[in-house]
């Protein structure tokens, strides 16, 4: 095992990738939204109803209404434990920073597009509190009490969601690897940035690697991995691994000055190091609740066996609790600039 940070934390790389790199709940609207109500109005990406401000319960979790199936991720308390601490873990990865794109000191409109529960649009909000930060996503979870310059917006970042061209920043976190058109959704945030603008995407590439020969061939982790692909790419159209050629997707469609850095994130509290450590630590829980969460609708949707799914996630839930096993999931944080004027 790597004993140097640098090493075991991921390299850094610009314009690459490292290589090598309870079933029978009843479904209903419910027009509550929990601990979580929307601070949404009526602006100019429309008003609300109620298929937008309600929630369907299916296989014993909360989903969005809007849309319904759109994004089979859960959007209830579960899953706002595990995107807070997502949150934490990504700016403890950055060191206490939100973002790696250059957008200067005073920008004026920033978009978070699949903002979730909005964390990351109410603290960009608090950094820039002469900035308007809207906060767009197909589930009404975010809070009440916001900075006053901070919105939150239902709606669908592949439809029409906005119609404007002055935005400095664009934001994306772990939302592009369940998009069905990311150069649809792309080319959107390029209409809509002024020039000079950015767009940063931030994701984790969706397999499991090791630089010392710990990881079995038999990993239940990327057996997993390789059944969200399965299902994410044949039942709901994603592409997961849109990282691949993000770098040439962003210069074909306009953007400039496009870079990239990759970080190794721990897969369990095997570093030596503490603050990979206990990141590893972070990311393992986000982990086994994420394998929850889409053993429950995607993966029956999908038609998988029930006993086959529940003997999958005991395996993935040991094998990230073995330090014997140095694990890394690479998260790529990738930025570009609409031309200047």
């Amino acid at each position: 095992m790597p004993n140097d940070e640098a090493s075991t934390s991921g390299a850094m790389e610009e314009n690459g990738i490292i290589e090598p790199l309870p079933d029978d709940a009843p479904e209903f609207m419910d027009e509550g939204t929990s601990d979580y109500d929307p601070s949404l109005a009526e602006t100019q990406f429309g008003s609300l109803t109620s298929s937008v401000t309600g929630h369907i319960w299916e296989y014993g979790r909360r989903y969005h209404a809007f849309r319904p199936g759109r994004y089979p991720v859960p959007n209830d308390d579960e899953e706002y434990k595990r995107e807070s601490l997502r949150h934490t873990m990504m700016k403890e990865l950055l060191r206490g920073k939100l973002f790696l794109a250059p957008i200067g000191p005073n920008p004026q409109k920033i978009i978070d597009l699949g903002t979730g529960f909005g964390d990351w649009a109410i603290e960009v909000g608090e950094l820039y509190p002469g900035a308007k930060v809207t906060g767009l996503d197909l589930s009404p979870i975010q809070p009440v009490w916001v900075p006053s310059n901070v919105e939150f917006i239902v709606d669908d970042i592949e439809d029409e969601w906005v119609h404007d061209n002055d935005y400095d920043f664009a934001h994306f976190r772990v939302v592009n690897i369940v998009l069905k058109d990311n150069d649809l959704a792309l080319t959107k945030v390029l209409n809509n940035l002024k020039p000079g603008g950015w767009v940063e995407i931030q994701d984790l590439y969706p397999y499991i690697y090791s630089d010392d020969n710990t990881l079995p061939p038999d990993y239940a982790p990327n057996k997993f991995y390789d059944l969200v692909e399965a299902v994410f790419d044949g039942h709901y159209g994603f592409n997961v691994k849109y990282l691949d050629n993000l770098i040439e997707r962003l210069e074909r469609l306009g953007f400039v000055n496009a870079q990239r850095k990759v970080y190794h994130m721990p897969l369990g509290e095997w570093p030596r190091n503490q603050h990979l450590r206990v990141l590893g630590g972070c990311f393992r829980e986000i982990v086994l609740d994420f394998v929850v969460a889409v053993a429950a609708k995607p993966f029956m949707e999908a038609g998988y066996d029930r006993e086959e799914i529940d003997e999958l996630v005991n395996d993935t839930k040991a094998a990230v609790n073995n330090r014997r096993i140095h694990a890394y999931v690479p998260i790529h944080f990738v930025w570009a600039q609409k031309p200047p004027a």
